[in-house]
């Protein structure tokens, strides 16, 4: 692949965006397109895979003579670039698969040039995949598979139990009509390492990649939200449901691959062991992020589709419309499709409007306790603080309100509640495209929130509420209905699960597949085989967090272990006593930590991991430092910008200092202040 070509400002840029709106295309999380450099060498490059391999692979760039044109499909959002005083012109095209969303873009150096002649126009679209038949299915037809996956629910919140006020008669519905899975877990919750796992199947310690603008280091995991699955990587969820000869639509957010995300994720990952400065009183901490200390927004409108996610759903149920049409018009030559949105709905910064929060029931809205900031396990402390959770002193009366913290719960409770309409409108196009015997359903998230719970909102630790996503499974091919699986799964599940739907040969899966189908569960009988896992696990190594961590819960325990294991206490929690995870037993009950632990090092080498991690932030924080003309002044902005200006000369010391060490996995501190003051030095 050419090498990548970078942005300067003195350039000419214009975005086309086919199928999308501008708005809508950038809440895909990252920048995703490709460039063209000049009308003098045709230099063209992909900087990161344009939305889904299908969409890539669909884009044909190449040379014609005196001009220089880049072919978008439909869904597609691509970045068009041309040197100063160059003009980019683009012009629409038809399409014969895909209609008349297809665009030229040329540079074009004469403002006014001479027509080119007869475009040559797009070569044909390559060979689609033979019409897959499904043996285990009536008539041989492959079921229709509809994917729905939002941001940061914690999977509790479906339960009808009372534990949260949600209103969500849509996903109620389609768990009466079949399995809801109450202890499945996401591999990394944050949203690119979820992502990554979950459609590639594979852990995130077992994705291995260059990184992105540092070609020469490579990568053996998603260690944090700048970390994915490589470019070039064919062997995605997405992928495979196009060999097999599906229809496959992507939309929404799909940051899954390498390269993403913003440098403020990359530096305050990097420097996770970096002893930075700090004073909880005086000035809230060292952190990361600046929302915790919200009100949240309730906007003063009734508006049903809120939120910009219902122009994608309209778009991709319009889609699905289109396709069913066709199937039922010629069933014998119709393929099956497969739909996927990733919402950004339920994502923080916690918001919604009048119609929305008036759903949520208040008297049944609870307030988590909190320990004192002194009395929590140092890595819980470190977060709280990270996440700006922990308020100086000046603050702490309105950061503390209950009211305030209700608020934001109900809020929360809201936002899910508009995801679950958003849902109703899937099933809704089913059924009336009368499509609904042959449709499966997979609704999901790609992690939790915390909520307001453990003194701390977002996600990337790991407590359930952050790392335990809802799950429901329902339509064709599943027989049991109303089922509630308390063993624990996890999201490398869903990879075998939707491939066993479609009946993908095994010789025509990917290599490395970690995870398991979850077909067992979905007859009204569980039958397991005899080597079926019983623990799920999750760990992350990023943003806000102090340490490395790695989880293992079988649904009734949860085992935690932090770093090497050697550097602080591991926890242990007894889920089905102590479902807010507030009394760690784990001193009490050595023979049961030292099964999980056993367990959870079958799965994966946590020291070695953790050890890798400490290598990794400094390899790629030296890289970026060096490549990177005024570093410091970069390294000094982002959302760490207060802290880091209270005592610059200090932080940077901090910097120089953990990079004149070997890389090391160092314990969460639990000081208020730090450096810590004695009584000597008063």
């Amino acid at each position: 692949m050419p090498s990548l070509i970078p942005f300067f400002s003195t350039q000419a840029l214009i975005v086309a965006l086919v199928g999308y709106t501008m708005a809508a295309a950038l809440l895909m999380g990252g920048v995703s397109g490709a460039a063209i450099k000049s009308p003098d060498a045709c230099e063209v490059t992909v900087q990161y895979p344009i939305s889904h391999t299908q969409c890539q692979e669909n884009i044909n760039y190449g040379c014609f003579e005196n001009n220089h044109s880049m072919w978008v499909n439909a869904g597609c959002m691509a970045v068009f670039q041309c040197d100063d005083e160059v003009n980019v012109t683009c012009q629409s095209h038809e399409n014969p698969k895909l209609g008349p969303l297809f665009l030229v873009c040329n540079c074009v150096s004469d403002p006014n040039p001479p027509h080119p002649g007869p475009h040559p126009g797009p070569p044909p679209p390559p060979p689609q995949a033979p019409i897959p038949k499904c043996a285990g299915r009536p008539g041989g037809v492959c079921p229709n598979i509809v994917f729905i996956i939002d941001e940061s629910t914690d999977g509790r919140t479906y339960r009808s139990d009372g534990f949260a006020p949600t209103v969500i008669p849509n996903i109620r519905k389609l768990a009466d009509e079949g399995v809801q899975f109450d202890t499945h877990y996401c591999n990394a919750p944050v949203c690119c390492p979820s992502r990554s796992s979950l459609w590639s199947g594979r852990y995130p310690h077992r994705i291995p990649h260059q990184q992105a603008k540092n070609e020469v280091l490579t990568v053996n995991g998603v260690w944090n939200n700048y970390e994915g699955n490589a470019p070039g990587y064919s062997d995605l969820l997405g992928d495979v449901m196009e060999r097999r000869g599906y229809d496959v639509m992507i939309s929404g957010k799909t940051d899954w691959t390498t390269g993403g995300h913003s440098l403020n994720v990359q530096l305050n990952s990097w420097t996770m062991y970096t002893r930075f400065p700090y004073n909880v009183n005086t000035s809230g901490g060292w952190y990361d992020e600046t929302d915790c200390p919200s009100n949240g927004t309730i906007a003063p409108t009734t508006t049903f589709k809120r939120h910009p996610d219902w122009t994608r759903v309209d778009s991709t149920t319009k889609w699905m419309a289109t396709m069913a049409a066709t199937q039922k018009a010629d069933p014998a030559h119709a393929r099956p499709f497969f739909a996927y949105q990733g919402m950004d709905i339920v994502h923080p910064g916690y918001a919604t409007n009048d119609l929305w929060y008036a759903k949520i029931d208040q008297s049944k809205v609870t307030v988590p306790d909190w320990e004192p900031l002194a009395d929590l396990h140092p890595c819980d402390f470190q977060s709280s603080m990270l996440k700006k959770c922990t308020p100086s002193d000046v603050d702490a009366a309105d950061f503390y309100s209950l009211t305030r913290r209700k608020r934001i719960r109900s809020i929360y409770y809201a936002m899910i509640s508009e995801f679950d309409a958003m849902v109703g409108e899937y099933v809704t196009q089913v059924q009336t495209s009368g499509i609904k015997d042959n449709t499966v359903y997979v609704v999901t998230s790609d992690h939790g929130d915390m909520n307001m719970e453990h003194q701390q909102f977002y996600k990337m630790v790991q407590y359930d509420a952050s790392s335990r996503v809802p799950l429901i499974i329902s339509g064709t091919g599943v027989t049991a209905q109303g089922k509630l699986v308390t063993s624990a799964t996890q999201h490398i599940d869903l990879f075998p699960t939707l491939a066993a739907f479609a009946e993908v040969p095994t010789s025509d899966l990917p290599k490395v597949l970690d995870g398991v189908s979850l077909t067992p569960y979905l007859a009204e009988t569980t039958t397991l085989p005899p080597d079926y896992p019983d623990i799920a696990v999750s760990q992350f190594h990023g943003c806000n967090i102090a340490m490395s961590w790695y989880l293992a819960s079988n649904g009734t325990y949860k085992y935690v272990v932090f770093g090497t294991g050697k550097e602080v206490a591991p926890q242990l929690f007894k889920l089905s006593d102590d479902a807010g995870e507030k009394n760690n037993i784990a001193a009490a009950n050595p023979q049961i930590v030292a099964e999980f632990d056993a367990k959870l090092r079958r799965v994966v080498d946590y020291v070695e991991v953790s050890n890798d991690v400490a290598n990794y932030n400094q390899l790629s924080f030296r890289a970026w430092q060096n490549r990177t003309e005024n570093w410091k002044v970069q390294v000094a902005t982002g959302r760490w910008a207060g802290p880091f200006e209270a005592d610059a000369a200090a932080s940077f010391a901090a910097i120089d200092e953990w990079l004149s060490e070997p890389p090391a996995v160092k314990a969460c501190r639990s000081d208020l202040v730090y450096p810590p003051v004695h009584d000597e030095d008063l």
